[in-house]
């Protein structure tokens, strides 16, 4: 199944992105039958970078940063990925979700920080703290194909420039082709790559020299060790 699901993949990376893209991914996979090998395309967007200005508009909906205590009761609906220990996790690193509501329906969201954050728990990612960083978007499937999550993503961006931040960052897996043309469409720019590698009890990082710039790096870290640093 799994090969079959790979097999499927790829050729739809062919079809979609063209043979470099596919080629790509079977050179990501084929390392990481050795080595746990993840390569992160770390991109930036400004309120300027966003031309469309379809991308502000959610017509019919309520877009706004929601608190704890109201997105607290959907984290019993397995289906929203809003589970309590995440709220917490979240709630201790000062992290904020701008959502999208269609009444009292949680129709899309975003999480945004300004604290460094945990890739996963053998990494940290550290940031310019001129920015806020934007991870875990996600949009119910009833509301997918009305561009929420991008939608979701420039008003936040606006909201937090007249707050006084830069703009956002936030990084997409390399071989994530379908991710990447969404982000880039909206504005996103890719100023550089990290490099993720883990063999055996051992984690190595590496940015390259362009995401100097933005202070986008990941620290390797021992078991545990990045979320306790990332709640901080």
């Amino acid at each position: 199944m799994h090969l079959r699901q790979a097999v499927g993949s790829i050729r739809e990376n062919f079809e979609r992105y063209g043979l470099a893209a596919a080629a790509h991914d079977v050179g990501c996979r084929a390392v990481n039958k050795v080595v746990d090998l993840r390569i992160l395309r770390a991109m930036s967007v400004r309120v300027e970078d966003v031309k469309d200005p379809r991308m502000f508009e959610a017509p019919g909906l309520v877009a706004r940063f929601a608190g704890y205590d109201e997105l607290a009761k959907y984290a019993c609906d397995e289906t929203l990925d809003l589970p309590e220990d995440f709220l917490r996790e979240a709630r201790a690193r000062g992290d904020r979700c701008y959502a999208i509501f269609d009444g009292d329906t949680l129709a899309a969201y975003g999480w945004y920080s300004n604290r460094p954050m945990p890739v996963d728990e053998h990494f940290l990612l550290q940031f310019d703290a001129r920015y806020t960083y934007m991870y875990k978007g996600y949009t119910v499937p009833a509301y997918r194909g009305r561009r929420l999550h991008a939608v979701g993503m420039c008003r936040a961006l606006r909201a937090l420039t007249d707050e006084g931040r830069k703009g956002l960052v936030s990084w997409v897996y390399s071989n994530n082709f379908a991710s990447m043309q969404s982000v880039l469409r909206m504005g996103y720019r890719v100023f550089g790559t990290v490099y993720l590698l883990r063999a055996g009890r051992l984690s190595f990082a590496r940015a390259t020299r362009s995401c100097r710039e933005y202070g986008f790096r990941v620290e390797p870290l021992d078991t545990g060790e990045a979320l306790a640093r990332g709640a901080a």
